[in-house]
């Protein structure tokens, strides 16, 4: 695995597994129109919504721009997809968005882990 940007990217670990259910996340796209659900009382910021297939996700409040009664049009990209972790697994966070991080796995798998999985590697927030 590539050594992290510091400037970006935060080298986490695991602190228990962590079990992909959802084997076909919904996938975004800038434009694309969707209809807004309610707010996730349990993470502030998110907010659920349902594409034209019927799939739905919760996904970061600020991508979604209010376009009518119970639409809205998504502004850029987004990937609702987890990513399955063991506990001690070592992964990179390279964006953090209302307590989730979009993580990389050594092996190159990339998706979403909540924050409380998650605790810095040995060295990682002490200054170098």
């Amino acid at each position: 695995m590539s050594k992290p940007d510091p400037a970006t990217e935060t080298v986490l670990i695991a602190t228990s597994d962590y079990e992909v259910i959802d084997r076909n996340p919904l996938s975004l796209i800038q434009g694309q129109v969707v209809r807004i659900g309610a707010p996730d009382p349990g993470w502030p910021g998110w907010i659920w919504v349902t594409a034209d297939d019927g799939r739905g996700s919760h996904v970061p409040e600020d991508i979604c721009q209010p376009a009518g009664e119970g639409v809205a049009v998504i502004l850029r990209e987004f990937e609702a997809r987890d990513l399955s972790v063991r506990g001690g697994d070592e992964v990179v966070s390279m964006d953090e968005v209302n307590g989730w991080h979009w993580s990389r796995r050594a092996d190159g798998c990339e998706g979403w882990l909540p924050a409380y999985l998650l605790r810095p590697a040995e060295g990682e927030g002490e200054g170098g």
